[in-house]
């Protein structure tokens, strides 16, 4: 990714400290210099593009201050990501990149010591309370609904009043667990398992009720061709219906675990813990098939041009392969703790070699990741523009060259004069 918060005004030649006149006034001399109806050049109408896009970013306040936080990459994943409308105000609370990483770094450390304070507790090798053990799970959702209440106050968003609702509910489901666990109390000590998930039959209905929008025919009719409803989620072929029996999967599927998992402590049943795996393993192979099914739908009801369609295969192959890659660990350990607490088949350190081999992995990924999108680095043969070439990091040049191999192959070959559209021929 790409988080080099200059180029766009090296696209624009003019400084980072320059006013919106000085922008607007740029702009329009290299839109005429570079528009194709004006220049024959074949790498004009890149260029003007390029021109373009880096005008509509700068030419906007609130879009220039988070671009000169994060970079463009760092924008359209505030803009187009999981935050989407109030990115706006998440980007401002969280700063600059360093803090993010920084902030990312310490709670992935804090999330280490949680399965590694569970081993040694079962094991008996400290005598804490449980209590104690989810002391790291404590402070990680103490900063989270900290975070979301803050947001909800300053931005007066309902989304992050939800937000906060549903870390209030996972706050209060670890209370009710740590105390059921510790027996501290007697009522706590005769507190039915079906009592102490009542946090989380509130979760998945809010879950289910911040969906409301799908059971209109309006939004369901007006997916594909209105920005306001779009949605590209598969119907199954089944319509209506369909579609919504796609976007409530997850929560019917989690309903289904718990439901099993409450029945199976409250000893209402007596069959294997294997039993209790199975919603968890339908789910994990059923969300490949969803991935296919949703890309299909989005590919054939979307207009896109050819580049894009390639852009978009590329990463939607990486996102199976990372998705493989993530499950195989927790298909195991839930396979080594289904055995464990079935016929104590295996020591609890061992059930939980594959969750500490995936954290392993995601901290040494996020200190990489981290390092490159910080520190830049010269990415020479690349990206000549008006302004000469740009500053990238590593990062912007490795996601450059997966996405588009063809133009990797053609950047080996130095730009001819003829071609170029850099300061050269202004």
């Amino acid at each position: 990714m790409n988080f080099d918060t200059t180029r766009y005004y090296q696209l624009l030649e003019v400084p980072v400290d320059c006013s919106q006149e000085d922008i607007k006034r740029s702009y329009r001399v290299l839109a005429l210099r570079y528009h194709p109806d004006r220049n024959p050049d074949p790498a004009a109408a890149e260029a003007f593009k390029e021109i373009a896009e880096a005008y509509e970013v700068l030419s906007d306040p609130e879009r220039r201050k988070l671009y000169d936080q994060y970079g463009a990459e760092g924008l359209k994943f505030f803009e187009n990501g999981a935050f989407g409308e109030d990115a706006v105000y998440i980007a401002k609370m969280m700063g600059s990149l360093k803090l993010i990483a920084c902030i990312g770094f310490l709670v992935l450390l804090i999330a280490v010591l949680f399965p590694i304070f569970i081993v040694i507790k079962t094991k008996g090798a400290v005598d804490w309370s449980w209590a104690k053990v989810f002391s790291p799970a404590w402070i990680i959702m103490s900063l989270v609904i900290v975070f979301t209440a803050f947001l909800a106050i300053l931005s007066k968003k309902l989304t992050f009043f939800i937000w906060t609702a549903h870390n209030i509910f996972i706050m209060t489901f670890m209370g009710l667990l740590v105390s059921k666990l510790d027996a501290t109390t007697y009522t706590a000590s005769n507190m039915l398992w079906s009592e102490v998930f009542i946090p989380i039959y509130a979760l998945i209905a809010l879950s289910i009720a911040q969906k409301y929008e799908i059971f209109s025919s309006e939004h369901y009719e007006k997916r594909f061709s209105s920005p306001e409803h779009l949605d590209t989620c598969t119907n199954f072929g089944l319509g209506h219906p369909g579609f919504i029996l796609r976007k409530l999967l997850r929560d019917l599927v989690a309903s289904w675990f718990f439901v099993f998992l409450m029945i199976k402590l409250d000893h209402v049943v007596e069959w294997n813990w294997w039993i209790n795996s199975i919603p968890v393993f339908f789910y994990i192979i059923f969300y490949l098939v969803l991935m296919a099914l949703d890309n299909s739908s989005k590919m054939n009801n979307l207009p896109m041009e050819e580049d894009e369609r390639a852009s978009n295969e590329s990463v939607n192959s990486f996102l199976y392969c990372v998705f493989i890659f993530l499950m195989i660990p927790v298909i195991l350990f839930i396979s080594l703790l289904a055995a464990h607490i079935s016929a104590d088949r295996f020591a609890i350190a061992n059930v939980f070699i594959p969750i500490f081999i995936v954290l392993g992995l995601l901290t040494c990924a996020y200190c990489i990741f981290a390092c490159c999108v910080i520190a830049g680095a010269k990415a020479p043969g690349m990206d000549d523009f008006p302004g000469g070439s740009p500053t990238q990091n590593i990062a912007s040049i490795i996601n450059n060259r997966m996405l588009r191999p063809q133009k990797f192959l053609e950047a080996q070959h130095l730009p001819t004069s003829s071609t170029s559209v850099g300061v050269e021929n202004v």
